[in-house]
């Protein structure tokens, strides 16, 4: 049991870290598009689009690491 909790603790600790580099990530994006939010070249529109499009992804990582950091936390509070 203890081994069981000691590889859920550390899975916790992965995501939280994988999290916290979406995170960052996703700040580094914005940054981005607000230097191309007025530009209205094709290049700068497809850039901007690119960094919409890493955007959304980078949410729905986000929220599923969210999410498995969540569920990882309730087994560990209902099993130990």
């Amino acid at each position: 049991m203890q081994e069981l909790r000691q590889q859920v603790t550390e899975q916790i600790r992965a995501q939280q870290d994988r999290l916290k580099s979406l995170q960052q990530e996703n700040s580094e994006v914005e940054k981005s598009l607000k230097l191309v939010a007025d530009a209205d070249t094709s290049a700068a529109l497809d850039f901007r689009n690119q960094l919409t499009s890493t955007q959304i992804l980078l949410g729905v990582e986000s929220g599923d690491a969210a999410y498995r950091i969540e569920q990882l936390q309730k087994f560990l509070n209902i099993n130990f």
